[in-house]
């Protein structure tokens, strides 16, 4: 039998629980913790865990999004932040302090220390959300540059941002990769001997 419009329509918690809802709570969750426990978000959102597991189809899809998230605002706070002019040393100076504030972050490593397996999958995958979002965030950065001074970047955006993400990710994720100490720090040098840049020690 057809609904008679004047019937009305049950709401849900979807309906009222826009995604950005989820993800602004799911991210403070994160920072507040170090990690993402779904239990806990559920209740912070006043719904049932299956009905959050439906709308994100897992945990470790709503990870990468509020990691992909918090890297992109990184990113764009650091854009702020730095005031060099456009070009190759800009590039240098946003990659560095982004990927230090990244490293030094206290949430992120407890993670890391805590889910090194989860962490692998959610950061390092190279079909994954996060690696494909900041290097799709990192090219969008060089073209600016390429736009607004003579610098180009060296085998071509797309190919140079795809080289220092995983340039950048063997250094900031080496306690993952090598069972090694972060090294942010050695990410900056590698990447100012690819542009021809002066070392700064």
């Amino acid at each position: 039998m057809a609904q008679s419009a004047a019937t009305p329509v049950r709401a849900t918690a979807r309906t009222l629980l826009p995604p950005e809802t989820v993800l602004r709570t799911a991210q403070r969750i994160f920072l507040s913790t170090g990690t993402l426990e779904m239990r806990a978000l559920a209740r912070e959102l006043g719904i049932g865990r299956a009905t959050l597991y439906r709308w994100n189809r897992g945990r470790e899809e709503l990870l990468s999004e509020v990691l992909l998230s918090l890297a992109l605002a990184n990113l764009r706070r650091v854009e702020r932040d730095v005031d060099t002019p456009p070009g190759a040393l800009r590039v240098a100076q946003v990659h560095d302090l982004h990927i230090r504030r990244i490293s030094g972050n206290a949430s992120f490593r407890s993670f890391i220390r805590s889910e090194p397996e989860v962490a692998s999958r959610v950061l390092l995958e190279a079909g994954g959300r996060v690696h494909l979002g900041v290097t799709e965030a990192l090219a969008d950065f060089l073209r600016r540059q390429e736009r607004e001074s003579t610098w180009r970047a060296p085998l071509g955006v797309d190919t140079f941002a795809k080289v220092v993400s995983r340039m950048a990710e063997t250094y900031i994720y080496a306690d993952l990769i090598a069972r090694g100490a972060p090294e942010p720090e050695s990410a900056d040098l590698v990447l100012r001997l690819m542009m021809g840049l002066p070392v700064e020690r």
